[in-house]
């Protein structure tokens, strides 16, 4: 049974397989005969595709090349246009090229220019022996000519000369201030000065430099004007007594107050070494420069007295004028970031600024050609003046030095140069004049002088002499200029050796440099003036009155050298000089009592004193000796009474000095001679020799060196 159940059920599974074979190998036929079929298709389509792009292909290679044609017609044309343009852009752009540009709107003339600019180079390219080009290139250049002239009459018509009062204005504004804040230098409106700079880079970027020279030459024009304004102002009588602006000057308290010249440039140079030192602060460096309160232009002025004034006044000037210089080209500076293209900076700025710097040489040589004839008739104030103005041009210098080029920076530098030479050159002829005796260019100290033979006049009462009165106070004044003194020794290998050795044996600093040179300088001048002193002392015909003038102008030199604290700065290089001038008065103070020596031998004790006889007479022989000592002794008293008494002593300390130890020296020998011998008969006659009693003798003594008893 259950064989027959599996027979059964294997026959149904494969009747089930036959039939689904049998539907299978239907569907398969029906597959292929899509499959032929959709071939049929493809191949039929593929003819098509290929009958229509036979067809097709043409037409577009037709369409192509008729668009191409197409944009070459059209780039043709515009290139024609542009052609045309050309041949009619002079005719164009005529009038407007005849008319100019006006100010303000230059915008439509530079279109023109530029216009004819791209005429003139398609023909210079395709055609360059065309009338067309000579015609385009003639209009081109006469308008860039008149593009030049526009500019030309922009700057004349903003720049004008600054007034001398504007000026300085500018040079005594504070340093702090901002410029616009003064109305002097509101030249060049904002819009004048954006319609310069776009035609100064059209000009630029198509190689028309013309404007570099019209510019240089319009703004030099300006900077000179100003300065000669400057210049004519200085020669008239106001100057130096402008009241300050306050609203320029920056306090309200100081409108209206008037401040001397000298007084201003203090406070300007003031401000300069101030910031220089701070700035030398603040990198660890030493500028060597120093500014005293009382150092100023004021204090040379004051020498007046001496018959300089001028010179000082000229230097005054030149410092305001070379102020001005500065001045003005920081603001030409300004002006050149503003207008000018940047590349053609150094070159415009070096044409503006030569002539007047070549001015401001020009003065500086004539000044001080003008100070050193002065020099050289003694005038040694005007040294000072050269001082003075050399340590403000000093200060001066980096200022100047930021804003101009190498070559303008050494032209100006020759002013420096200039300056210190004709100080080397005073400080040099000051010394021949102390050793030749020149005398004369400051305030007499004695209208009374005698001379004996060639050189000055000594005077006659051996007091202090001019030549030494002049000396120590032109060294005193030269304490104020240490700093700019040394820097022009410091050129000379005889003070640098000096400093050197002085260096060698003990340790001079940076600060002490400049005085251990002014040292050197005024211990020549001191041995000078001391050889000096000796040779004039021998004009004199007695001992006395020579040692006393000696000892006068030594003492006079050792109390200023003290006074004047001119001894610290000589004991950097001769540590005993004070030291040793004391002993130079000691030893003339004995030179002096030696002088003595035939009166005291009057009254020295006799080798054998007189033996009194019977009465109290002497034997003839000792009676005539006597009489020889006594009448010796007022014979040598009255001489020194009538020249001594002549003399004068100005130093009252020294005065009653020698007075004492003439005194001490003369009247003890005077009073025991006198008691020894005055009661002795020795003449019938006594009081024709024993004239004076020891206390007329100290009377006589103390009346020395005052003429009014």
């Amino acid at each position: 049974m259950s064989n027959l159940e599996n027979t059964l059920q294997i026959e149904t599974k494969l009747e089930k397989e036959i039939t689904n074979q049998a539907l299978l190998k239907d569907r398969v036929e029906k597959y292929s005969e899509l499959t032929q079929s959709m071939s049929k298709i493809l191949n039929s389509f593929e003819q098509r595709l290929g009958k229509l792009e036979q067809t097709i292909l043409p037409v577009y290679n037709v369409t192509k090349n008729l668009q191409k044609q197409q944009q070459n017609l059209d780039s043709t044309l515009n290139c024609m246009e542009q052609v045309l343009s050309h041949y009619d852009a002079s005719q164009d752009v005529c009038n407007l090229i005849h008319q100019g540009p006006s100010e303000g709107n230059v915008s439509g003339f530079l279109d023109g220019l530029n216009k004819l600019k791209k005429a003139k180079d398609y023909f210079l390219n395709n055609n360059p022996q065309s009338v067309e080009l000579e015609n385009v290139t003639s209009l081109f250049n006469n308008g860039c000519e008149t593009l030049n002239n526009h500019l030309k009459s922009l700057l004349k018509k903003h720049s004008t000369p600054m007034r001398p009062v504007d000026l300085l204005d500018l040079i005594y504004i504070e340093e702090d201030s901002s410029n616009e804040d003064c109305p002097s230098i509101k030249q060049l409106p904002t819009t004048t000065r954006e319609e310069l700079n776009v035609i100064s880079k059209w000009l630029d970027n198509n190689l028309r430099r013309e404007y570099v020279q019209i510019y240089g030459d319009e703004r030099s024009e300006v900077i000179t004007r100003s300065l000669q304004n400057l210049k004519d102002h200085q020669k008239s009588g106001s100057w130096g007594n402008e009241p300050l602006k306050s609203r320029y000057y920056g306090r309200p308290s100081d409108a209206g107050v008037k401040k001397s010249t000298s007084a201003r440039l203090q406070q300007i140079f003031e401000r300069k070494a101030n910031k220089m030192l701070m700035k030398a602060s603040q990198l660890g460096q030493s500028t060597g420069l120093a500014m005293r309160k009382n150092s100023s232009f004021g204090d040379i002025l004051a020498a007046e007295e001496y018959g300089n004034e001028n010179n000082d006044q000229e230097l005054e000037k030149y410092l305001v004028l070379l102020l001005g210089l500065q001045k003005l080209l920081v603001w030409e500076r300004q002006l050149l970031n503003d207008i000018i293209p940047s590349s053609r900076h150094n070159e415009v700025f070096s044409r503006l600024s030569q002539p007047s710097i070549e001015m401001v040489v020009r003065d500086a040589e004539a000044i001080t050609g003008r100070v050193l004839r002065s020099i050289g008739r003694k005038e040694w104030s005007a040294a000072l003046g050269i001082f003075s103005a050399l340590k403000h041009v000093q200060i001066l210098q980096p200022d100047i030095d930021k804003i101009c080029d190498t070559a303008q920076r050494q032209q100006l530098g020759s002013v420096l140069s200039k300056l210190q030479q004709t100080g080397s050159k005073a400080l040099e002829q000051f010394i021949d004049s102390v050793k030749n005796d020149g005398g004369g260019g400051m305030v007499s100290m004695s209208s009374s002088t005698i001379s004996y033979g060639g050189g000055s006049s000594v005077p006659k009462d051996a007091t202090v002499y001019e030549l030494t009165s002049n000396t120590i106070w032109f060294l005193e004044q030269l304490q104020e200029h240490c700093d700019t003194i040394g820097s022009i020794l410091q050129t000379d290998s005889v003070y640098t050796n000096d400093l050197d050795r002085i260096a060698s044996h003990k340790t001079v600093s940076v600060e002490q440099k400049n005085k251990a040179l002014l040292g050197i300088y005024v211990r020549k001048v001191l041995a000078e003036l001391n050889y000096t002193i000796a040779t004039k002392s021998e004009q004199y015909g007695d001992l006395a009155t020579k040692q006393l003038f000696k000892l006068n102008n030594t003492h006079y030199i050792l109390k200023s050298l003290q006074r004047s604290n001119l001894i610290d700065i000589v004991s950097l290089t001769e540590h005993d000089c004070e030291k040793r001038y004391q002993k130079m008065i000691q030893d003339l103070k004995k030179a002096y009592l030696s002088s003595w020596s035939k009166l005291i031998s009057s009254i020295a004790p006799l080798e054998d004193a007189p033996r009194t006889g019977p009465g109290g007479r002497v034997k003839d022989k000792e009676r005539a000796l006597i009489k020889e000592r006594f009448s010796s002794f007022n014979k040598e008293l009255d001489d020194a009474v009538r020249t001594q008494r002549a003399i004068s002593v100005p130093d009252v300390l020294l005065r009653e000095g020698i007075k004492r130890d003439n005194a001490e020296h003369i009247v003890p020998q005077y009073n025991s001679f006198f008691e020894i011998y005055s009661e002795v008969q020795f003449s019938k006659n006594p009081e024709k020799y024993v004239k004076y009693r020891p206390t007329d003798v100290t009377a006589m003594l103390n009346s020395f060196f005052d003429d009014t008893i």
